[in-house]
């Protein structure tokens, strides 16, 4: 007996990135709370076995579905930019990020850091990408500006947690002039750093 092609399994053969794309807007668009790998499948038109066969599990989905929305917003290797304005980039990295049509990219991601939090073993690999990618990238763009080795890493790490705080802060009120004003007095104070780091007459 000739065994029955299913037609979902086909759809978006050879053609993995709109799939990823159809992925990526349903989870914009829904959240990951109670998200499930079957009727997940049914919304974008494939078959669960074909979800599974592109990504593997859920926790593969979602890692690539942030990357995904990564790579739509602002490149975290921009961060990395040796040769950048590290203050020109900090604010093009937040004006981006605070765009209204963006900002609910961060409400998914938020979401599926809480999750990772309470399950790592499950989720090393947005681990490794929602905090060691965005961490090694500001590292090396705080030492093309000066900052010393050792103090890099901290210095960093204040980076993304203040602008990841802002923007929780900001979808959670609404309130952009008043987070908007927070961010530039940030700035300020990094913009102050990078002077002291710089050899004088430089």
């Amino acid at each position: 007996m000739t065994e029955r092609v299913d037609k979902r399994s086909q759809r978006y053969a050879g053609r993995r990135a709109e799939l990823l794309a159809a992925v990526t807007g349903y989870v914009i668009e829904h959240g990951v709370l109670g998200l499930s790998m079957r009727p997940l499948a049914k919304e974008v038109g494939v078959s669960h076995a074909s979800l599974l066969h592109h990504f593997g599990s859920k926790e593969n989905l979602l890692a690539e579905v942030v990357e995904n929305m990564r790579r739509e917003s602002i490149p975290v290797e921009l961060l990395a930019d040796e040769h950048g304005d590290p203050i020109a980039l900090l604010t093009r990295w937040w004006s981006t990020r605070a765009d209204p049509a963006v900002l609910p990219r961060f409400r998914v991601m938020l979401e599926i850091y809480v999750q990772a939090v309470l399950q790592p073993a499950e989720n090393e690999r947005f681990l490794a990408r929602f905090v060691g990618q965005w961490l090694t990238a500001l590292e090396t763009g705080l030492r093309a500006a000066g900052c010393p080795d050792d103090e890099a890493p901290l210095e960093a790490t204040l980076i993304l947690a203040q602008v990841r705080g802002l923007s929780l802060d900001l979808l959670g009120t609404g309130d952009r002039a008043r987070v908007d004003s927070a961010f530039a007095l940030f700035v300020d104070g990094v913009a102050a750093k990078v002077d002291r780091w710089r050899p004088s007459g430089s």
